[in-house]
């Protein structure tokens, strides 16, 4: 059964306040209901109505018997117009002690390429001195419409420098503010960069690359901020489209790698995470290099800044065991109207246009920032970088990460094809009564030898031990990842 929501219940009472509705309580349920009533609608025209609405969001069902005048010609044609259906039958009698079966059902292992692969692409680039590069993207989504976005561009950067882009953006409490950033973060960066002189300084380049960030997400607060004034009415479509990503959020991190120079900048807000593969001559082997660090209560240089800003705060906002801001599950961000606008307005927007309500610590905002922490290394050709959204960083480390695409570059220069793995016994542990796992060499399985992305992807989801890989993948996290090779490895 649908719940009728108060506002629902409000609206309809408002569209038919001739009828009465005596409400029947049926738990957290609704059932509302309507008692016979008579009208006139004209000479020749009486009917009786009953009702039974169910309503949510989105959904109604409306069931009513009338008894009505005979119709015209005309109005039959009308009716035909609307393609009214039949009532489906009854289905025949079923075995009510029987099993009710499910909607979801298992995913089977031969199905398991594909559902990975629905989303995997690659990219290829002149880098730098005329290198081949390489890109390799997937998506892997559990909601509808998914929340995390990723994007890779090849533009402007310092000094009108031919610069390629590549971001990630992990959404939360919603799609449209990371929906924003996947289309305007890169040509605002890229604006803010062209301008300056090819020879600019390490701190005016980083500066250019906090304000464009911080540019986007005052644009994106603002706008939902107009849209409410005292005097907005409530509920329009208009306070409602630009109010949409101020109240979603979203964190984002974005690599700039200049090709004249080799040089990787690296911009986060937020925890997803890029991590380098520095290739080392010496020991013919690659070393995980973190080029971002997670912004989240358990970061000593998070918690140091928050208390500097908001003092004598500390500990009502912050929680040490989860290091969650306010409940947040980070310190730097995009949109979340409610860890930024005063508390009335916040409040504003919860009474009159569907908003959530007020963080109970909300005394001296804003309390996020999606002003990033940049950083800056000169690569080589052999180098490859993993950005990726924390959904892969909470199974894997930064030294397995990297050890997975060391271990697919060999197989790759090798020749060497996929083959199928073997299948290993599921490894879970327990911590506070909640199974997890952890993606580690030995169940790496090597089938995937066109896309690295899509080969980390199905490590991070378990690799050899299929059993966690199937269960993961019939309920699964959403994550979103990039592999970049400044040296194409499918050129020889």
């Amino acid at each position: 059964m649908l719940r009728c929501s108060p506002a629902s219940r409000r609206l309809l009472a408002a569209a038919r306040p001739h009828v009465t509705a005596p409400k029947l309580s049926l738990g957290r349920d609704q059932l509302y209901s309507t008692s016979s009533s008579r009208r006139d609608d004209g000479p020749g025209f009486t009917r009786r109505t009953r009702f039974l609405a169910l309503g949510a969001a989105g959904g109604a069902l409306i069931w009513y018997a009338s008894r009505r005048r005979r119709v015209t010609v005309a109005e039959r044609h009308h009716d035909r117009s609307r393609r009214d259906h039949s009532l489906p039958a009854v289905p025949p009698a079923v075995d009510v002690d029987g099993p009710v079966g499910s909607p979801v059902k298992p995913v089977a292992w031969a199905d398991i390429a594909g559902m990975i692969r629905e989303q995997a692409t690659s990219f290829v680039f002149t880098g730098h001195q005329g290198a081949a590069g390489r890109i390799d993207a997937v998506r892997f989504e559990s909601n509808c419409p998914t929340e995390d976005y990723w994007t890779v561009a090849v533009g402007e950067g310092v000094g009108g420098a031919k610069t390629i882009y590549a971001g990630v953006y992990d959404g939360h409490a919603g799609w449209a503010c990371s929906a924003v950033l996947r289309e305007k973060l890169i040509p605002y960066v890229s604006a803010m960069l062209s301008p300056l002189a090819p020879s600019a300084a390490g701190d005016a380049v980083d500066a250019a690359i906090q304000k464009a960030f911080c540019r986007l997400d005052d644009q994106i607060m603002a706008a939902g901020r107009d849209a409410v004034a005292d005097s907005s009415e409530p509920l329009t479509a208009a306070a409602l489209s630009a109010l949409a990503p101020a109240i979603a959020g979203s964190c984002a991190l974005l690599t700039l790698y200049d090709t004249q120079t080799s040089t990787l900048r690296t911009a986060v807000t937020g925890d997803s995470r890029a991590v380098l593969g520095s290739w080392s001559a010496a020991a013919r082997a690659y070393a995980a290099t973190p080029l971002s660090a997670d912004q989240t209560g358990f970061n000593e240089d998070e918690v140091a800044r928050l208390d500097r800003a908001h003092p004598g705060e500390k500990d009502a906002i912050l929680d040490p065991n989860s290091g969650r801001l306010m409940g947040l599950a980070v310190t730097r961000a995009f949109g979340d109207h409610r860890w930024k606008y005063p508390q009335e307005l916040v409040t504003r927007i919860e009474k009159r246009f569907a908003g959530h309500a007020p963080r109970k610590q909300n005394a001296t905002p804003p309390y996020l920032t999606a002003r990033p922490e940049v950083t800056t290394r000169k690569v080589s050709g052999e180098d490859f970088v993993i950005l990726a959204s924390d959904g892969l960083w909470d199974v894997i480390s930064n030294d397995d990460a990297v050890a997975c695409v060391s271990q697919w570059l060999t197989k790759k220069k090798k020749g060497a094809g996929g083959r199928p793995s073997g299948e290993a016994k599921a490894n879970w542990s327990f911590k506070d009564g909640w199974p997890s796992y952890k993606a580690t060499p030995e169940y790496f399985a090597m089938d995937d030898m066109d896309n690295a992305a899509v080969c980390l992807l199905k490590n991070a989801l378990g690799g050899t031990r299929r059993s966690i890989v199937l269960g993961l993948v019939t309920a699964p996290t959403p994550t979103s990842r990039n592999v970049i090779f400044f040296k194409d490895p499918y050129r020889k």
